[in-house]
């Protein structure tokens, strides 16, 4: 008999197992749970395995406080959702196997689980680690194996594809030579499921510690292609001598720079999406990508909206790939430019300027600098975080929420001007600010204003 490490419960959870032992029925955790506890870490998963039926479970559950709610998850598996007052949803599902002893009927849903690290199971009871697909042989061996056929498996359920390379992501593993085979004849599929299962796992990928890993493994695969082939699409665009590497490469290494929030991981995956259809070349060879940042703003919209994010989350991705070039090409010398910048970078819900920013400039900052670092320059990466975020501070003390301000009018300038209420006043006050935040004027010369906002309109005019 193999003992598995310790694992704490909550008491709500302890209770649960409790309760069912009580009524004379197994109670086995199964899943992520006993997989992070044998490598010596915690996870929020929380899956039961019972030989309890649907209905004999929810009697169980009935006699027991501290549960908001219980609520079926998967009636073909018998699985049954557990919302218990401490804000953990715990999953148990009903042994397929009706007869036999507890191990014979584990071993037989373990066979048709995703891979074999994710098959064992611990008897709550007994502390007995059950485990017949030898999953712990691959932890230790650092292999994600699916279990029989892998073939099999993965057309029980195309996702599994994509948490094949997710988990490669998490844990740092390999994939099984026999398992990654089977993969890209499964890959196609993946455009049948959900897409909410699709994004949350993609999500997952991204801000995992092994990213690079996770999204060779995707694009290996196949399913890079056909979940994000916006992205599949930057394969062997090559660039200018300022980089390295190739656009798909490049897009890798800074996500893996990027910090590993949301936001920032989806921004870097998507940051240069646009750089496969405004590539050109000119006659000499100079490669250039006109305008590729906002043709990536309007992919990353794409692809938000094709998988279902929220109006939040999506807003803040969209802002910071459309945004990703301000601070690279900024004028840092320059105070009024720098305000301008971090007041453009700051991605406010409302006008109250006391409001924290849902995207900030030190947000935008992380990106920039993460794209910067898959640069044939990284090694200049750090003397640029200095350089920015010393201009940054020092934009905040000035208080850079305020909005820069023509020093004439709306009014004054129709009356000056001979102007009236359209098109031309916001042209002329547009241009009066621009020359403000460019350092090109002062914040109260009029005249000066006057004159700027002259050769505005004039060129608005101009056929």
């Amino acid at each position: 008999m193999t003992l598995s490490p310790h694992i704490e419960l909550s008491p709500q959870v302890a209770s649960v197992a409790a309760a069912l032992a009580g009524a004379g029925h197994h109670a086995v955790l199964v899943g992520g749970a006993v997989r992070d506890a044998l490598l010596g870490q915690s996870g929020p998963d929380l899956d039961l395995a019972t030989d309890a039926t649907s209905a004999q479970l929810r009697e169980v559950l009935r006699e027991l406080p501290d549960i908001r709610g219980v609520y079926a998850l998967g009636e073909r598996f018998g699985t049954v959702g557990v919302a218990l007052d401490d804000g953990t949803i715990l999953e148990i599902s009903t042994l397929r196997a009706e007869q036999g002893p507890l191990a014979e009927r584990f071993a037989a849903d373990a066979a048709l689980r995703d891979f074999t690290v994710n098959a064992m199971g611990l008897d709550l009871a007994s502390g007995e680690l059950l485990d017949p697909l030898d999953g712990r042989e691959d932890l230790t061996r650092c292999i994600l194996r699916a279990p029989g056929d892998p073939a099999d498996r993965f057309a029980e359920d195309p996702i599994r594809v994509l948490r094949a390379a997710r988990f490669v992501a998490q844990l740092g593993f390999a994939l099984d030579p026999v398992t990654a085979a089977a993969m890209p004849p499964l890959a196609a599929r993946l455009a049948d499921v959900a897409v909410e299962r699709v994004r949350e796992e993609l999500t997952k990928l991204l801000t995992a510690p092994h990213v690079a890993d996770g999204l060779a493994a995707l694009h290996a695969s196949g399913a890079l292609a056909v979940v994000l082939p916006e992205v599949a699409a930057l394969d062997g665009v090559t660039q200018p001598s300022f980089h390295d590497l190739d656009v798909l490469a490049h897009t890798v290494q800074s996500v893996s720079a990027a910090p590993p929030t949301r936001a920032l991981r989806w921004a870097a995956l998507l940051h240069d999406t646009g750089k496969a259809p405004t590539r050109t070349v000119d006659p000499d060879g100079r490669i250039r990508f006109l305008g590729h940042a906002p043709e990536s703003a309007r992919i990353a919209q794409k692809v938000c909206s094709r998988l279902r994010f929220s109006n939040i989350d999506r807003a803040a991705v969209v802002h910071l790939v459309a945004e990703h070039m301000r601070l690279g090409e900024l004028h840092a010398d320059n105070p009024h430019a720098v305000d301008r910048a971090v007041r453009k970078l700051d991605l406010r819900l409302g006008p109250a300027a006391d409001v924290p920013p849902l995207v900030s400039a030190e947000d935008a900052l992380e990106l920039t600098l993460a794209d910067f670092s898959a640069t044939a320059h990284r090694g200049e990466a750090e003397t640029v975080r200095a350089q920015l975020e010393q201009v940054i501070a020092q934009s905040r003390a000035r208080g850079t929420h305020a909005e820069t301000r023509s020093p004439l009018s709306g009014t004054e300038l129709m009356q000056a001007l001979g102007l009236a209420e359209g098109p031309a006043v916001g042209i002329a006050t547009n241009a009066i600010v621009a020359a403000i935040d460019d350092g090109t004027l002062a914040p109260d010369d009029r005249s000066g204003a006057l004159e700027i906002a002259r050769g505005a309109i004039s060129r608005f005019r101009r056929p």
